[in-house]
């Protein structure tokens, strides 16, 4: 027989004391963590003295078993820029609602990347009613419009989220800041000189959301590994192309690209990018204007704004994971309403899957025939075990054909 006790759940709060938060929170974990020795269930546990549950969690912390931690969440408000959530996002253990750069307008922070950004906006709405006539309405061509436009600016510019995160891990990640601070300031490019300001700053303020109490450290001596170079001084970017029921895929995409690729929670993701030049793998130029008299201005104003490091600077990328979870990924980016770079890559990876049919299991390649037609790749609304609920403009057809 299965019996379900609801014991905790999440609520909004207001003028929150960190302090007396951060012992709340252990009290909770000490008293989960008691369950694991509890003869009669949770409710024995619950009516357990608080210094009891309190003792547990502090013993339990110090020998490192910090798992019982991970049940209580904490949800932040985070002001921060696009590079920062980022690194944040890149934590498999986490939950993120984040403003939209795709569908809002984004506020830049010098002068010369809102005269770019606005520029090139005005050219995107012109072209995308040149080669697709009577096709958008004016709000939707405004949309896709400023979505290209984007790539013109910083990955320093500003964004804000709704960030959940397990108790435990804002306590591994007031470490991995640390660590990786220390590491940029002996690297050189203005990149990684204002990333570990950032840094410090993004520290200063999650150790306020505790209480300014570090109750416990990684004791696994882990980093962010999606930045190794900036996290550990040394490049990663040597592994080994492999498309299997495993894989690993490595290709050159925007930050901006990347932005979406790491949401993709099961899958592993790292960018291999020195910081201290922005054309070390050139810029990202949009398949509406690519060889078009456009490219060389769009590359040329690109040039002008290096320094701020925009979002359509290239990195290497290497994405790790299972075919599987590379479905469900294919089950939201193989779409015309997705971002048009990143249904582009998972098209070319879906093309590397299906040469290399051979070395995915049974099951996978019954997988993969539900994500292809005719052994080719093919948009979601044509995979057999997807129903869209969206609709877009392009349909099957001619989803991966758009140049938008």
């Amino acid at each position: 027989m299965i019996t379900i006790n609801m014991i905790a759940a999440t609520r909004e709060c207001d003028n929150v004391n960190p302090v007396q938060m951060n012992e709340e929170m252990t009290v909770l974990s000490g008293k989960f963590g008691g369950t694991c020795y509890a003869a009669d269930g949770y409710e024995t546990i619950k009516a357990q003295p608080v210094e009891k549950a309190l003792k547990r969690a502090e013993s339990t912390a110090v020998r490192g078993h910090h798992s019982v931690f991970q049940h209580c969440m904490i949800t932040m408000e985070i002001q921060c820029s696009k590079i920062i959530a980022m690194l944040l996002n890149s934590i498999g253990i986490s939950n993120t609602s984040e403003k939209s750069a795709r569908y809002t307008k984004m506020k830049p922070q010098t002068e010369r990347e809102e005269l770019l950004y606005q520029k090139w906006h005005d050219i995107f709405v012109c072209k995308i009613n040149e080669v697709y006539p009577q096709m958008f309405t004016e709000k939707e061509a405004d949309k896709l419009a400023y979505e290209n436009a984007r790539y013109m600016i910083s990955v320093f510019c500003p964004t804000s989220m709704v960030y959940s995160v397990p108790f435990r891990n804002i306590f591994y990640i007031l470490d991995w800041t640390a660590s990786m601070t220390d590491n940029l300031l002996k690297l050189d490019g203005g990149f990684n000189k204002r990333l570990a300001e950032e840094l410090k700053e993004l520290r200063k303020e999650l150790l306020h959301v505790v209480g300014e109490k570090e109750n416990f450290h990684d004791n696994k001596n882990e980093y962010f590994r999606f930045m190794p170079v900036q996290a550990t001084g040394e490049k990663d970017d040597d592994n080994k192309e492999y498309f299997g029921d495993v894989y690993t895929a490595k290709f050159l995409a925007s930050f901006a690209q990347v932005a979406q690729e790491q949401r993709h929670r099961t899958l592993r993701v790292k960018i291999n990018f020195s910081g201290d030049n922005p054309e070390e793998y050139g810029f990202y130029v949009p398949e509406l204007i690519r060889e078009t008299e456009l490219e060389t201005e769009w590359l040329s104003d690109m040039r002008s704004i290096g320094e701020v490091y925009p979002q359509g600077v290239l990195v290497s990328v290497t994405e790790q994971g299972l075919f599987e979870d590379f479905v469900l990924k294919s089950k939201e980016r193989m779409c015309g309403r997705a971002q048009l770079e990143i249904m582009r890559l998972t098209e070319q990876m879906t093309e590397k899957f299906i040469e290399n049919r051979e070395n995915l299991s049974t099951a996978n390649k019954k997988r993969l025939e539900s994500v292809t037609e005719q052994t080719k790749p093919c948009a979601r609304c044509g995979f057999t075990d997807f129903v869209c609920s969206e609709g877009c403009k392009w349909g099957k057809k001619n989803a991966l054909i758009r140049k938008i």
